[in-house]
């Protein structure tokens, strides 16, 4: 099942459009990798955006499902992230390698509907494993 939010989220990563990510958190907004690194404010929040799709060019998102709590202002993404990274990213080079990682967004939004907080839970082992950076 569709779900507008999630919908909106896939497409303006697919569309590489920078500004529209960003417009999607509250001005204090913070998006949390589970794997450690937080991003808060829209300063970091871009920077994280504009260094994923420099790292990977051709990235996209396909959502394979999404739910709403029956708040509204809680809900989760489940998606599989494909794209060949040909630049590098923290200490993970540029390898040319393709990645295929599923991972799921937790979110809650403020009463605006825009992310107060969203966790990212994306295998980042998988993604080095594909990158021939781990066994």
């Amino acid at each position: 099942m569709s779900e507008p939010f999630a919908d909106g989220w896939a497409a303006a990563w697919n569309a590489h459009d920078v500004d529209v990510v960003v417009a999607w958190y509250a001005d204090a907004g913070t998006h949390r990798m589970a794997s450690g690194n937080t991003y808060r404010g829209a300063d970091d929040v871009r920077a994280m955006v504009e260094r994923t799709l420099a790292g990977y060019p051709d990235l996209t998102f396909e959502v394979r499902g999404a739910f709403t709590g029956a708040d509204g202002r809680h809900f989760a993404i489940e998606y599989t992230m494909r794209g060949h990274q040909q630049a590098a990213i923290g200490d993970r080079p540029g390898t040319g390698r393709a990645i295929e990682v599923d991972g799921v967004l937790v979110v809650t939004t403020d009463t605006d509907g825009r992310v107060r907080a969203c966790v990212d839970y994306l295998d980042h082992l998988t993604i080095r494993r594909q990158l021939g950076l781990a066994d």
